[in-house]
């Protein structure tokens, strides 16, 4: 539903389901601004104070349900990665444009908010390609925006802008900086930069030897960080209605930590290691003085401007700290060991309670760390190796032959040649070493084996994960199936006798292509498959080789 396709306000409140004078006019124009906002003020981690105006629930709620309206409309640029909704963008996807570039420039735009006032956002409204009728164009820019007062040539005016704080204002101003974001993105494109904007922080980043000069220059060759805008860049962001907050200009090279929203760009996205640091502090007074200590500690002593919490807010330390657990897991992602060994300790400081971390998104996770597997045996056999080190991977014997080679998914088309470095035929069990591995293409993840005890309690019945690269599919894709222990059973693969139950029977869940590929219980591996369903005999069981074996074989290396 549009608001292109309404002629008047009352179109709008009936598709809304509200009623027009009481639950539209009355809170767009009929209330005081002491009912439609409150305003108040937040620290800012350089120092000072950011104005924040909130809308109190009758206008929030008005302006969420106007917001809903206003997204179909709305194209973002593909250079805008600020609170744009429902399209994977974010400050992760923000600063994966300037990975690895020679020169990151870092500009901000000085209130931003209160630089967009009544009068912009309405004729942004009215004009192509939103064409509003003039009073829905009204309405929302009436309804995003607060009273407040403003200096121009020394004197202090009344102005209407943007509420920093409204659900609409981050939106309407994205609206409202589509010219800002086209010319700057023209310019870029010009001298072979690369350009994006979250909300008021615009990031520019080149691999060029020297900075283009039409942006901007060093003006002490000595010190990178003094950078100075060019007159003509200035004037750009200046006819647009906005001004540089100079102070937060940084030019940043590759000898430096590169940032860009506060993340850091030099060899991949990554957070800052003292963030990770500080939550490894958090958890560390947690376990060992106990919650309300730490909570103490955390508000009182490091975060003094919240002053102590009511007591209806008791469990706040504890969000405090997942969310910050949460930003890893978004940055590095759910794969990442940083982000599981946090997780894991903050588990195990709220076992029992409801509120729970997800240790493992089990797809993520297994995209990141099973590999594909070929050689040269018959014009070319497949299988699958799974990463249990950095460079270290597991498969079958019979997966080995003449040039070998592996590939991630994510990286398909990418060969890397393997070699063997042990092996055990009685289990048809093998380890297998990528040579001369580029730091880039890395498995992302490793797969935790379980231990002894964790295999003897898998029982009968239990269900599991298998997963592999199936020989008929792409070798990008891949496999994961739910199947179900049918019991356990002795077999070898060279002809000797077993003296112990080593193999895992499974009802179904394996294919031609997958041996190699783990078996998964409880997210840890408890087996690798060895047999399955194939072309020439598809009663064949499915069958796996347990994961006790290939912890014998990694203790002989």
């Amino acid at each position: 539903m549009s608001l292109k396709k309404f002629k008047n306000l009352r179109q709008v409140a009936n598709a809304l389901g509200r009623d027009y004078r009481k639950q539209v006019l009355n809170i767009a124009y009929g209330l005081p601004p002491k009912e439609r906002h409150t305003e108040f003020a937040i620290p800012k981690k350089g120092g000072g104070t950011r104005r924040i105006c909130a809308p109190r629930a009758a206008l929030l709620g008005l302006q969420h349900d106007c917001l809903d309206l206003l997204q179909m409309d709305y194209r973002p640029k593909a250079q805008v990665h600020g609170f744009v909704s429902g399209r994977g963008r974010s400050i992760v996807s923000n600063a994966r444009q300037h990975v690895g570039k020679r020169w990151v420039l870092n500009i901000d735009l000085e209130d931003y908010f209160e630089s967009i006032h009544f009068g912009r956002v309405r004729g942004r409204l009215l004009a192509s390609p939103y064409n509003y009728s003039s009073e829905i164009a009204q309405f929302v820019a009436h309804i995003a925006c607060f009273q407040t007062t403003k200096e121009f040539d020394g004197v202090h005016r009344f102005n209407s802008v943007l509420m920093p704080g409204g659900a609409l204002s981050p939106l309407l101003a994205n609206i409202v900086s589509d010219r800002l974001d086209a010319e700057i993105g023209r310019l870029c494109r010009r001298l072979g930069c690369t350009y994006t904007r979250y909300a008021d922080d615009i990031s520019i980043s080149t691999d060029r030897r020297t900075f283009p000069a039409p942006i901007g220059r060093c003006s002490d060759p000595e010190r990178l960080r003094d950078f100075t805008l060019s007159d003509g860049f200035q004037e750009i962001i200046e006819n647009n209605g906005f001004r540089v907050n100079n102070s937060k200009t940084r030019m940043l090279g590759r000898e430096f930590r590169q940032e860009v929203t506060g993340l850091v760009v030099n060899d991949k996205v990554n957070v800052k290691r003292t963030f990770v640091r500080e939550v490894r502090a958090m958890l560390h007074d947690w376990e060992f003085n106990g919650y309300d200590v730490a909570a103490d500690r955390h508000f009182n002593e490091k975060r003094p401007d919240r002053g102590r919490l009511p007591a209806y807010e008791a469990t706040n330390f504890e969000w405090v700290v997942r969310g910050k657990i949460e930003f890893i897991r978004q940055v590095k992602g759910a794969a990442d060991q940083v982000f599981r060994a946090l997780a894991a300790r903050f588990n195990q400081l709220t076992s029992g309670q409801a509120f729970v971390i997800p240790l493992v998104e089990d797809r993520e996770v297994l995209d990141a760390a099973v590999w594909y597997l070929e050689n040269d045996v018959d014009a070319g056999s497949v299988g699958t190796c799974f990463a249990v080190g950095e460079n270290l991977f597991v498969t079958c014997a019979h997966c080995l032959g003449p040039g070998l080679r592996v590939f991630s998914r994510r990286s398909p088309n990418f060969s890397l040649n393997a070699i063997e470095i042990a092996r055990d035929e009685k289990n048809d069990l093998a380890l297998i070493r990528v040579e001369s591995l580029p730091s880039g293409l890395k498995p992302e993840a490793i797969l935790r084996l379980a231990t002894l005890a964790e295999c003897g309690n898998v029982p009968t019945g239990a269900a599991v994960q298998a997963a592999g690269y199936p020989c008929n599919l792409h070798p990008d894709s891949l496999t994961v199936t739910p199947a179900q222990v049918a019991g356990f059973s002795r077999q070898t693969f060279d002809g000797s006798q077993h003296t112990e139950d080593n193999c895992i029977g499974l009802l179904s869940g394996t294919y031609a292509g997958m041996s190699g590929g783990p078996i998964l219980h409880e997210g840890k591996v408890v087996g690798v498959i060895v047999r399955g369903p194939n072309d020439s005999d598809r009663t064949l069981q499915c069958l796996a080789v347990r994961s006790m074996y290939l912890e014998r074989l990694l203790q002989g290396l």
